[in-house]
């Protein structure tokens, strides 16, 4: 009996820990799909830093090359945002900037046409008073790829409380 309870608890450690494992793994691995991921996630934080961009330039049809007909998203407000209406905030812009720049962006692959890009952003510049001001963003954009071109299909962001 001395050397079941071992060989039991073990087994039953084992048991455990194996759902575990296999949420952790890559779902591309754990489906047996083979995508390049390296390839997805430089050409996602490419398309990202592309977006921040057209953002400085008030590049609307660029952020607009970059989004999904059926675009779903969230404004850092809180507000749902269709494509329409988030080229529609850029259009309507007061603001000015002068910069902004991603961080510490983290791709995620699903699968060979599906993945997520979670960062920070950081936006410096001017508001429609002449007040400089520099914000930062916290977002999440999930990109798919159809008929051979990557388009975001919905995001979400949040400003984060200013730095004392």
């Amino acid at each position: 009996m001395k050397l079941l309870t071992p060989i039991l608890a073990i087994t039953i450690v084992a048991f455990a820990a194996a759902p575990c494992a296999y949420a952790q793994a890559s779902p591309a691995a754990a489906s047996g799909k083979s995508a390049d991921s390296s390839a997805i996630t430089a050409k996602l934080k490419q398309m990202s830093d592309a977006w921040t961009k057209a953002l400085v330039t008030k590049d609307h049809a660029a952020v607009g090359n970059l989004l999904a007909e059926d675009f779903a998203g969230f404004s850092s407000e809180g507000k749902r945002l269709t494509k329409t209406a988030l080229l529609e905030r850029i259009k309507a812009e007061t603001d000015t900037l002068s910069s902004s720049t991603n961080d510490s962006m983290e791709v995620h692959v699903y699968a060979p046409n599906l993945a997520t890009v979670c960062g920070l952003s950081t936006d410096k510049g001017k508001d429609k008073d002449g007040k400089e001001f520099s914000r930062n963003y916290a977002w999440v954009d999930t990109w798919m790829e159809r008929n051979g071109k990557w388009e975001c299909i919905a995001e979400g962001s949040m400003q984060l409380p200013e730095k004392e």
